[in-house]
């Protein structure tokens, strides 16, 4: 009872924070809380859709393909460390704050852009031995909590005490069991859930979708913004989100929305090589 009491109390005081855009003044704050003691744990990168690999490599012009590694420091600072791309698993030490959930983004960045949705992992919930391997699922739960941390208007440390007191592993286990296509769920609406203490597996579902068929001269494959799902090639029926999303295709980033005028009709409304 008196664990639950505490959790309510802190889910009370960021509710009001999660959706702000600040938190420059909540980084001070974490170095109030001590001890701290950290530890060095090896990150490594995941492998990628190799079809999908291939396919960029051979697009017009070619690609350039390397790793953007992003975490927060153990003083609450957002930092990034970029790595050459290889398809096989990369290892990277970071220090982390001792027992402080944390979270971890490995971006596949094409040409420098970080338009594929990122694999993650969280501190020290994945951990094993010292080293966490992020993975494609796991980027979702690291997202959300990356959001919380860094978006707070109150001071860092409360909304960090918040985020040690969830239980991230149950977290990511319900959502490999209900979530299928990781880039059509509502993260904004997950990290306010668990910020307000309201989180229930309920919201872990992915947004209604619509079947279509590319046309030939539109683009010749397209791929979700997600490391791990394969392209469709022109003449494959495929699901799109209703929502306006973007994907990467064999002619660059690509925006896809659903037309108004017909009941099923592919649209794509912008195009950035």
């Amino acid at each position: 009872m008196k664990i639950l009491t505490i959790f309510l109390a802190l889910s009370v005081l960021v509710f009001l924070s999660c959706g702000g855009a600040g938190g420059g003044g909540g980084i001070q704050s974490l170095n109030e809380m001590t001890p701290l003691q950290t530890e060095t744990c090896c990150i490594t990168t995941p492998v990628p859709n190799a079809e999908f690999v291939s396919l960029l490599m051979a697009r017009q012009g070619g690609v350039a393909l390397d790793w953007h590694i992003k975490w927060l420091t153990p003083e609450g600072k957002l930092e990034t460390k970029r790595i050459d791309f290889a398809d096989t698993p990369q290892t990277v030490s970071i220090e982390f704050a001792k027992n402080r959930a944390t979270p971890v983004l490995v971006y596949l960045a094409v040409n420098g852009k970080e338009h594929i949705l990122p694999a993650g992992a969280v501190y020290p919930t994945n951990k094993s031995g010292n080293t966490l391997a992020a993975t494609w699922i796991n980027g979702t739960s690291a997202e959300v909590l990356m959001q919380i941390l860094t978006k707070t208007e109150q001071p860092q440390a409360d909304t960090q005490h918040l985020c040690n007191y969830f239980n991230w592993q149950k977290f990511q286990e319900e959502f490999a069991k209900r979530v299928d296509e990781p880039w059509l769920v509502d993260k904004n609406k997950i990290a306010a859930k668990i910020c307000t203490g309201s989180f229930s597996v309920s919201v872990l579902k992915e947004e209604k979708t619509y079947a279509d068929v590319f046309q030939s001269d539109t683009v010749e494959w397209v791929c979700a913004p997600y490391g791990e799902a394969k392209p469709v090639y022109s003449g494959e029926s495929a699901y799109f989100a209703l929502s306006k999303k973007i994907y990467l295709s064999s002619r660059g980033t690509v925006f896809i929305e659903k037309k108004a005028s017909s009941k099923n009709a592919l649209v794509i409304t912008e195009l950035a090589e």
